[in-house]
């Protein structure tokens, strides 16, 4: 299939900064069951109800912790993990008592880890070194390791460190696609073995974050440099690819005018650092660090179309800069980094809470976790 470049669409909705109706706001969930959504903070980690309008419910402290890469969760041992930059440590808190049960530093600078869906395994990537370490979820030991690269630094917009830096895992855990910072190539390994099985691309540059299809068709990526992302159409015999579209997000035109010179300097050395495949497969979504807003995208269709653009600020003046963009596990929230909860149906700003880049929904029935999102 021939490369394509896309200038977006125009955008179908842009929709104001004001908050969904209540009836938008939180539905009630089954008898017995507490839909709950872990933000990390500067430091420790808020709890907010999903289901009551996403109150705050309550803090959980963890000492001596913060500047946290990385969240995830195993339903299965009932523990949340995060990783911290404050003594650069895996640490896993225990879901029902949210006592802290171990901390472990496995080497130099862990990032976005994510586990296995059977709950047993963590992948972490290290962006210090060259690897990914394959952990016990249960007590934090080291069982394998997968070795990848570091990348060349760039000369415009360079990173602080260029090594392994995100994570994705398939719905049968039998794959594990692997992101190393200014590296152009999506790294596969079965997770039977722990051996890179293939590479995907090459991208037009480095790789930040990106979305799988759950069918492993098609990979999304935000890009180094562009306000967008690529996609790339992967083989599924030999577990390579390459890149077929590249997608220019459009950014309205009166924030163009409110802000006719970006600033030079970026969050996270690049104007888009988050994208997120909508659950059931017909959007993904991503945030402009430049502008302050958040984009969503058709792709039922190739080459998808833009057709919503949501600004996270509430006055003109504000210049947020979201970095991530997460969704609920049934779709319905969806939760970028900068503030706002966004109904992923309406298009609509559902409430405005404290969001991170780094947070994740679990779900609990009489008291016990149940399922867990991923960041």
């Amino acid at each position: 299939m021939k490369r394509t470049t896309l200038l977006a669409a125009p955008i179908a909705i842009v929709v104001g900064a004001m908050l969904a109706r209540p009836e938008t706001q939180g539905r009630p969930s089954a008898a017995g069951l507490e839909r709950r959504l872990y933000v990390t903070d500067k430091t420790d980690i808020s709890v907010y109800d999903i289901d009551r309008g996403h109150a705050l419910v309550r803090k959980i402290v963890v000492p001596d912790s913060g500047d946290y890469p990385g969240i995830a969760a195993s339903p299965q041992l009932g523990r949340l993990y995060v990783t911290s930059h404050t003594r650069d440590e895996l640490i896993a808190i225990d879901l029902a008592t949210d006592a802290i049960i171990w901390r472990r530093r496995l080497g130099a600078y862990a990032d976005s880890l994510w586990v296995t869906p059977d709950g047993r395994r963590i992948y972490l990537p290290f962006r210090d070194d060259i690897d990914w370490k394959v952990v016990d979820a249960a007590d934090g030991s080291v069982l394998a390791k997968i070795e990848t690269e570091r990348g060349s630094n760039y000369d415009v917009d360079p990173i602080a460190t260029t090594g392994p830096h995100n994570t994705w895992i398939n719905a049968a855990g039998t794959r594990v696609y692997l992101e190393v910072l200014t590296v152009p190539y999506l790294y596969v390994a079965e997770t039977k073995t722990n051996r890179v099985i293939g590479k995907i691309g090459p991208f037009s540059k480095g790789i930040r974050p990106f979305a799988i299809a759950d069918d492993e068709r098609y990979a999304y990526a935000n890009i180094d440099g562009l306000l967008g992302f690529e996609i790339a159409e992967i083989d599924r015999k030999a577990w390579t690819g390459r890149m077929i579209h590249r997608v220019e997000a459009q950014v309205p035109a009166s924030r163009l005018a409110e802000i006719p010179t970006p600033p030079a300097r970026k969050p996270h050395s690049t104007p888009s650092h988050g994208l997120s495949l909508r659950p059931d497969q017909k959007e993904v979504w991503m945030v402009d660090g430049v502008y302050g807003y958040v984009y969503a995208f058709d792709v039922t269709s190739m080459p998808p179309k833009q057709i919503a653009s949501i600004p996270i600020f509430q006055d003109a003046k504000e210049r947020p800069h979201p970095g991530w963009i997460t969704f609920g596990i049934d779709g319905r929230y969806v939760y970028p980094d900068g503030g706002i909860v966004i109904d992923a149906v309406t298009k609509q700003i559902a409430a405005r809470i404290p969001t991170s880049e780094k947070l994740i929904e679990i779900d609990f029935e009489n008291g016990k976790p149940v399922r867990a999102g991923h960041r």
